[in-house]
């Protein structure tokens, strides 16, 4: 003990020397246990659905209110004059915008009253494999409640179900596109977090400081510079997913690294902002790894569908840079959906990467300033 005892006293004395590292330590197993005890659940709420009813009775207005008056269901439907064709409707799950299509034909209230087998059809976005299964058991639920409404319908109502975009409903191309989104985050914050507080702990930004360098020069530059290591990341794991996971690439890939560079740039542009204000690379490298891996798994769709999470998470959510991403990814690899698809969402990260080298320019500017 005579050894033990000076070891442990040393190591505790070091451990309370560095709180910063203690309290994210310390926040981030709270930080998940709260998000899986009150704000993650595997139901799924306002689930998209178009509908398109050939029938127009009133036998199928009831089904259709059967799928409407639930906290599952939100119907999303066409403007007026706009186009309410099947092939809309699969434009529109194309894009995301909506999860399943419900199909009701115009003979089924005349076969129902005749006892004529009748078919209910549905397509249902597969790109989530988890969510898909959900929705479908969804689907048999409310349609077992109406059948209960009658008698011996039992065997004429059918379900037809389609599956698009990933008709196996392998999770593996739900999640190896999700896995770029975090990672490309991870690794493009990563490494501009630790290039200031590098320099700060070498000395050498005392070099930079009194350089005739502009500071929006220096920021810009030095995330410019990272956006090539970037890329060469993502492709590398492009590659790993299209022949080594046989995931196939429905997309165009131009469209795909179009996004990506933005991507980048607001993850090299965050990780920047963290380099300024940590103290050193240690505390930059655990402050990155906590603000871009956990929300990016936990929050942004990764894993959870964003509907299942609590009205709070839902919000921080939005502020959640892969959240875009990750919608972007998956509906250009798995659904061949196009740029004008995603305006909105590259808009918004574009947003936030001005937004962030703002933030890393006034705060860099500051230290300028102190220094001088």
């Amino acid at each position: 003990m005579k050894g033990i005892k000076p070891i442990t006293r040393k190591e505790l004395h070091h451990i309370l020397r560095d709180p910063k590292s203690l309290i994210i330590i310390f926040m981030m197993p709270v930080f998940m246990v709260f998000i899986y005890g009150y704000a993650i659940s595997f139901d799924l709420n306002n689930i998209n659905i178009g509908i398109v009813d050939n029938s127009g009775s009133d036998l199928s207005a009831k089904l259709v209110g059967k799928f409407l008056n639930n906290k599952y269901f939100t119907l999303v439907g066409p403007q007026i004059n706009e186009d309410r064709s099947i092939e809309a409707y699969e434009r529109r799950l194309k894009s995301g915008e909506i999860d399943e299509i419900m199909i009701i034909p115009h003979d089924f209230s005349k076969k129902i009253k005749n006892r004529i087998p009748v078919d209910i059809g549905f397509v249902i976005d597969g790109s989530d494999s988890n969510t898909a299964n959900i929705i479908y058991q969804y689907n048999e639920m409310i349609l077992f409640s109406f059948i209960g409404e009658f008698q011996n319908i039992e065997d004429i109502l059918q379900i037809k179900t389609k599956i698009y975009f990933n008709p196996e409903l392998k999770s593996t191309y739900f999640f190896i596109p999700g896995i770029i989104a975090v990672l490309l985050l991870m690794v493009s914050a990563l490494l501009t977090s630790l290039s200031i507080s590098r320099e700060k702990e070498t000395g050498s930004i005392d070099l930079i400081f009194i350089s005739p360098i502009k500071s929006y020069e220096i920021i810009i530059g030095k995330t410019i510079a990272y956006i090539f290591v970037a890329f060469a990341v993502e492709s590398i794991i492009l590659l790993l997913a299209r022949f080594w996971f046989g995931i196939p690439i429905e997309g165009n890939l131009i469209v795909l690294f179009a996004f990506s560079l933005i991507y980048i740039f607001t993850g090299l542009s965050l990780g920047i902002v963290i380099s300024i204000a940590a103290p050193d690379q240690k505390t930059s490298m655990l402050g990155t790894l906590l603000i871009t891996i956990l929300p990016s798994i936990m929050l942004s769709g990764f894993i959870f569908p964003i509907t299942s999470l609590g009205e709070v998470l839902r919000w921080t959510s939005n502020i959640i840079p892969a959240t875009y991403f990750l919608k972007i990814i998956r509906s250009v690899v798995l659904k061949g959906a196009s740029i004008s698809d995603f305006l909105v969402d590259g808009l918004i990260l574009t947003l936030m990467s001005i937004v962030l080298i703002f933030i890393a320019v006034k705060k860099f500017s500051k230290l300028r300033k102190i220094a001088g």
